[in-house]
C-alpha cells in the first residue's frame, strides 16, 4: 500500500459532510490538502484553518476557473471528486432544462474537468490517484427529483473507466466510491424522522454510514496501486452488486 505522507490532495466540495471528512483524514495522514468550495466561505475557511489546508473558491463547472485553480494549487497527486449539486436544493423557479444543465455541469462536467487538469500534472510525476464520489442512486430507479442526479452519477462510472485507461501507462489510477445513506447534518434537513426510518429499513445492516468510515474506505482504494477502473459500493448491503 502506498504511503501518502506529503502528497498534495485536492478535495472538491470539501467544506462539509463527506468532503470535510476526507480533508480531515488526509491532513491527519500528513498530506497537503487543498479544499475546494463554491459556497459557504466561512465554513470552508474554518475547516481549512483547523487542519492547515488551503481553501480555494471555484465553480468547477467553469473550465477556465478550474484551470486557474490547478495552476495556483500546483501539481496535485490525489483528486477526490466530491462536489455536487444537491437534488434537494432545487428551487421552484428553476426550469427542468436549467436544472438538468446545473446538475450535469457540476456533478459530471465539473468532475471531468477536475480529472482532466489533475491528470496533466500526474502524468509528469508518473503517479496519481483519482477518486470519484458517486452514489447508490447510480443503480436505483430514480424518482423525478433524483433523475438528473442519478444520470450524472451513472455517467461518472463510465468517465472513471475512461480515466483509468488513459492513466494506466502513467501509474495513475481512477476509481469510484458509491455510498448509500450518509449520516451528515443534511439528513435531518432532507428526511422526516418517519422517512429516515423507512430509508434505514432498506439497509440490511440497519443503519446509515458515517462520513468518516466512507472516507476511510475511499482512502484505502487510493493507497492501492493495483485497483483501477473499479467501483466500491459502500451502503450497508442496500445494493449488492453481483
Amino acid at each position: 500500500m502506498d504511503d501518502l505522507t506529503g502528497k498534495t490532495v485536492l478535495v472538491t466540495g470539501g467544506s462539509r459532510g463527506l468532503g470535510e471528512a476526507f480533508c480531515r483524514e488526509f491532513a491527519r495522514m500528513g498530506c497537503r490538502v487543498v479544499l475546494n468550495y463554491a459556497h459557504g466561505r466561512e465554513a470552508a475557511e474554518k475547516v481549512a484553518s483547523e487542519i492547515g489546508a488551503t481553501a480555494y473558491s471555484c465553480d468547477i463547472a467553469d473550465e477556465q476557473a478550474v484551470k486557474e485553480m490547478f495552476d495556483k494549487a500546483g501539481p496535485v497527486d490525489i483528486l477526490v471528486n466530491n462536489a455536487r449539486i444537491d437534488p434537494y436544493k432545487r428551487t421552484p423557479e428553476i426550469s427542468d432544462g436549467d436544472w438538468w444543465d446545473m446538475v450535469m455541469g457540476v456533478n459530471l462536467k465539473g468532475a471531468y474537468l477536475c480529472g482532466k487538469f489533475a491528470m496533466e500534472g500526474m502524468k509528469k510525476k508518473n503517479w496519481g490517484r483519482l477518486l470519484h464520489i458517486s452514489s447508490i442512486w447510480a443503480y436505483q430507479q430514480p424518482n423525478e427529483r433524483m433523475l438528473s442526479y442519478a444520470a450524472a452519477k451513472s455517467a461518472m462510472h463510465a468517465m472513471s473507466r475512461g480515466f483509468a485507461a488513459i492513466g494506466a501507462p502513467f501509474n495513475i489510477t481512477s476509481n469510484v466510491l458509491a455510498p448509500g445513506l450518509i449520516m451528515t447534518k443534511l439528513v435531518s434537513e432532507r428526511l422526516t424522522p418517519e422517512a429516515f426510518e423507512r430509508e434505514k429499513a432498506t439497509i440490511p445492516l440497519g443503519r446509515g454510514e458515517s462520513p468518516e468510515e466512507i472516507a476511510q474506505a475511499g482512502i484505502n482504494m487510493i493507497r492501492s496501486s493495483f485497483i483501477t477502473g473499479e467501483i466500491l459500493n459502500i451502503n450497508g448491503g442496500a445494493f449488492m452488486r453481483p
